[in-house]
C-alpha cells in the first residue's frame, strides 16, 4: 500500500501563489558606449625632415590600436560597437591610393559576427599592422623635401569629417591628428575656410607637433588651431609635442583611460 504524502495547507497556498505570479522579466542590459577612433595622417615632407618620423608614427598608431583592442575586450567582445580608421589628409601630387589604404586600415567590430570577434583578433591586428607598414613604405618615396607637397588638413575637416564622425549620444569620437604644424599649405591663412558643421563632442589629440622654438612658432600654431577649433565648437583638444615615445604613449593611455 502506497504511503500518502501529506502537504500542509501553507505549502499548498504557496504553490498556488507562485503559479499565479507573472514571470519575472529579464533586466535589459544597457547598450555599451561606442568608441570611434579616427587617425588623420599628414604624409608630407615631415616624414623625412624629422628623424625616424615614419617609425615613430607607426609605433604610436599601433599603440592606439592596442588601446582600441583593450576597449573591445572590456566589453567582452559581444557588446562592443567600437571602430578604428586611418584617413589620409589631401596632398596634391601624392601618388598614393588613398581609398585602398583607408579601406585596409578600417576595423568596425560591429560588422564582425560575434563568434569571430575574439577568434580573429590576432589576425585583424597583424593585417592592420602590415597594411600600416605598407602605407608608410609607399608614402616615403623620396629623400628630398622639395618632392613632397604639403597636406591640406583643413580639407578633411571641411569635407570628410562629417562622414566619419558619429553623432549619436552613445558614441565618444576621438580624432588623432598626426602633423607637425599648420592645417593648410603655405602661410595664406585666408585659405582656412570656415567649417559649417559643428563638432562639440569631438576630442582632438594633435600628435608629434614639431614647431620651431626660436621664433615662438609654437605659440602661433596653437593660436591658429585654437581659433579654428572654436569655430567648430570643438572644446576638447590637446597638443602633444614631439617627445620620447614612451611619454607620448603614456599620454595617450591617460587620455583614453577615462573614456
Amino acid at each position: 500500500m502506497k504511503q500518502l504524502i501529506r502537504y500542509s495547507p501553507v505549502f499548498i497556498a504557496l504553490l498556488l501563489l507562485a503559479s499565479c505570479m507573472p514571470p519575472q522579466e529579464e533586466k535589459e542590459i544597457p547598450m555599451a558606449v561606442k568608441h570611434n577612433y579616427i587617425i588623420l595622417l599628414d604624409l608630407s615632407d615631415r616624414l623625412i625632415v624629422q628623424d625616424d618620423q615614419p617609425e615613430r608614427d607607426k609605433e604610436l598608431i599601433k599603440h592606439i590600436y592596442t588601446l582600441f583592442e583593450a576597449q573591445v575586450r572590456s566589453k567582452l567582445y559581444l557588446r562592443s560597437r567600437d571602430e578604428i580608421k586611418v584617413v589620409i589628409a589631401h596632398q596634391r601630387g601624392a601618388d598614393l591610393r588613398n581609398e585602398v589604404y583607408e579601406d585596409s586600415l578600417y576595423v568596425n567590430i560591429e560588422n564582425i559576427p560575434g563568434v569571430l570577434r575574439r577568434k580573429t583578433e590576432e589576425k585583424r591586428r597583424t593585417l592592420f599592422y602590415n597594411n600600416l607598414d605598407e602605407l608608410y613604405a609607399q608614402a616615403v618615396f623620396s629623400d628630398n623635401p622639395k618632392d613632397f607637397y604639403g597636406a591640406d588638413i583643413w580639407k578633411y575637416f571641411y569635407e570628410d569629417l562629417k562622414v566619419d564622425y558619429v553623432r549619436d549620444t552613445l558614441t565618444q569620437n576621438f580624432l588623432f591628428l598626426f602633423t607637425d604644424g599648420y592645417p593648410i599649405v603655405g602661410k595664406d591663412l585666408s585659405k582656412l575656410q570656415t567649417v559649417k558643421e559643428k563638432y562639440p563632442d569631438l576630442k582632438v589629440i594633435l600628435m608629434e607637433a614639431a614647431p620651431r622654438d626660436k621664433d615662438m612658432e609654437w605659440d602661433r600654431v596653437i593660436e591658429l588651431w585654437e581659433g579654428w577649433f572654436d569655430s567648430m565648437k570643438i572644446e576638447d583638444y590637446q597638443f602633444v609635442k614631439r617627445m620620447a615615445l614612451s611619454k607620448e604613449k603614456d599620454i595617450l593611455a591617460e587620455i583614453l583611460k577615462g573614456s
